[in-house]
């Protein structure tokens, strides 16, 4: 690769890293092609992206983002996953590619500049996503209202329940 090819590669690193707003360094020495691809595909449905890259130019990348600390992390063979969405799909999609037998593993990750380990990458990918968060929150706020106006309908309810049965008793005695 020559010095055009490194210069252009870091410029669109540099800017899929701005785009970014979670990033997971991972290890995916010794994982098959097919792995690594079906991986890539679970991280791609999940708004983000996985890339191997060189260390240096990585680093290089970089500086200026919101993970300019992550490059103490680019060390031995490694490969780094991008959320630009919601990071819960992408790190769901990592952890899932953690097992006794894959010899996949997770470092580190950045969410918005702050560190993240491996257990809160973890415990991150067993959120809910967002919209089912949001569903949820909104359902919790219609809550009381519904019970409010469920109560306030009743009192008519039973009041025209009662004159009806008044009604129903007055036209048997006739």
């Amino acid at each position: 690769m020559n010095r055009t090819e490194k210069s252009s590669m870091v410029d669109v690193l540099k800017e899929k890293f701005l785009k970014a707003n979670a990033a997971f360094v991972t290890e995916y020495r010794g994982m098959t092609v097919e792995t690594l691809g079906d991986l890539r595909k679970k991280v791609r449905a999940g708004k983000g992206e996985v890339k191997v890259i060189k260390n240096r130019l990585a680093r290089i990348a970089l500086k200026g983002s919101a993970f300019e600390d992550l490059a103490t992390e680019f060390k031995g063979p490694v490969a780094i996953a991008l959320s630009y969405g919601d990071p819960v799909p992408v790190a769901k999609a990592l952890t899932e590619a953690i097992s006794d037998t894959s010899p996949f593993k997770l470092r580190i990750g950045s969410l918005s500049g702050k560190f993240v380990q491996t257990k809160d990458i973890i415990a991150l990918s067993k959120l809910p996503d967002r919209n089912t968060l949001l569903s949820m929150m909104l359902s919790a706020l219609q809550g009381p209202t519904r019970n409010l106006a469920t109560v306030l309908a009743a009192v008519p309810r039973d009041f025209a329940n009662v004159l009806n049965a008044v009604k129903d008793q007055k036209g048997k005695q006739n």
